[in-house]
């Protein structure tokens, strides 16, 4: 993944979660609103039914306008106008209350109309509990007109209590919330590893470059040479170093394809290419090799379509690399059948191997980057498991569809439908 694409998923998570987190905070907030709402019906209901009840006991008739003032939010005054009792208050605000749901601490007083002077106060308990009582003054029965106010001390708690539910699913919300935040740390920090290893990768592999051109040219004049030439074992041994060497080269050759198409900086140079050509080309360079295990290559190229638009350098890595490994992972002696046909008005290509084939539970990551297919007994295949994923990322990139089909210990065969015909 590249790192325009890795920045565009990290800035869009941080959005995600800035925005569940408000559009959270914002429910809760209405959430809360609706249940002190419902508080306050609730409390206005249990306080006129109250009030109710004491013009019954007094034998008075009630004010419709004003009767109860919500001063704060936990705050009320009912303006009776009459006599109050306390103990028939306490009575009726505990039973109210209780009818209502509302089962939280309270404190009530009882003021005096005409001075607005505290004659009572008390602090009621939810019911059942003990109740707590702090008398300023007894109050006396005279004719003497009364208001009373109520003050719920825990109505905030009470209130975030019905929000349970809520506060509990936001809770996890805010968890998994956490969570991706978490997981965004952990992601830029292995892209700063990631970027550091690239660099290292580049850095190194352009560093072999050098030195494996020297070893090339000191081989190829080693083998020119004639005392070398005169002496069977000094040429064996120059063969050798040429031959490791241009397999070295292979490989940083390899690393640096893939260093270069995970970079932001990569693209095709698509031209019009004849993969006939192609492929007769490769395979006539394979040939001496093949010969030499006493294995055979032939060749059945058959499609019409054989001219498509691509990018002939990598196409030819493409190839080469598929016919090496179909060298490579044969028997003792290679048989590869290299073909190609018309299909839905495309060139399908085959390369088709009698060798020891893929077990069915590695095809699912055959073309995952750095995995290595078991090889059984056989020990002279190595590599860095980064040839199929490199095939694979250019097919994709040309838009061509990749399979593999296999039969372990029978052979394998690997099929390129180049959907790109150039007319």
């Amino acid at each position: 993944m590249t790192s325009g694409k890795i920045t565009a998923i990290i800035i869009l998570s941080v959005l995600i979660i800035l925005g569940i987190l408000g559009m959270q905070a914002y429910f809760i907030k209405q959430n809360f609103n609706k249940e002190e709402a419902t508080f306050h019906q609730s409390v206005s209901i249990a306080l006129r039914n109250a009030a109710n009840g004491i013009a019954k006991y007094n034998k008075a008739k009630l004010t419709e306008k004003g009767l109860i003032v919500r001063e704060s939010g936990n705050f009320y005054l009912v303006n009776v106008n009459t006599p109050v009792d306390q103990s028939v208050l306490a009575v009726l605000l505990e039973t109210e209350f209780d009818k209502q749901g509302i089962n939280i601490p309270f404190e009530y007083g009882i003021y005096d109309c005409s001075t607005n002077e505290l004659i009572y106060s008390d602090c009621c308990n939810v019911p059942g509990k003990k109740k707590i009582t702090n008398k300023k003054k007894k109050a006396s029965k005279t004719d003497i007109t009364n208001y009373f106010v109520v003050r719920f001390t825990e109505k905030e708690a009470f209130v975030y209590q019905k929000l349970g539910n809520v506060i509990f699913f936001s809770g996890l919300i805010l968890a998994a919330c956490l969570t991706l935040a978490g997981a965004i740390f952990i992601i830029l920090r292995q892209k700063r590893y990631s970027d550091l290893m690239r660099d290292f990768v580049n850095n190194m592999t352009h560093e072999f470059k050098t030195p494996i051109s020297s070893i090339k040219i000191s081989a190829d004049v080693l083998l020119n040479h004639p005392l070398i030439e005169d002496d069977k074992r000094l040429m064996q041994y120059a063969r050798i170093i040429k031959d490791q060497n241009q397999r070295l080269n292979d490989q940083v050759e390899k690393v640096l394809h893939i260093a270069k198409m995970e970079s932001s900086t990569f693209s095709l140079r698509k031209d019009e290419m004849d993969i006939h050509e192609i492929l007769k080309e490769i395979c006539n360079q394979l040939q001496m090799r093949i010969r030499d295990t006493g294995g055979t290559m032939e060749y059945d190229l058959k499609a019409s379509n054989h001219k498509i638009k691509a990018d002939r350098f990598h196409m030819m890595n493409v190839f080469s690399n598929l016919l090496d490994n179909a060298i490579k992972y044969s028997k003792e002696k290679p048989h590869i059948r290299v073909s190609t046909k018309d299909q839905n008005g495309f060139c399908l290509l085959e390369i088709e191997d009698q060798g020891i084939g893929i077990q069915k539970e590695d095809l699912p990551y055959l073309f995952q980057k750095f995995y290595r297919v078991s090889t059984g007994d056989v020990h002279n295949v190595k590599g860095f498991g980064i040839g199929l994923y490199y095939v694979k990322r250019i097919c994709d990139e040309h838009g061509f569809e990749l399979s593999v089909d296999s039969e372990y210990n029978k052979g394998t065969i690997v099929r390129i439908l180049l959907k790109n015909s150039y007319r």
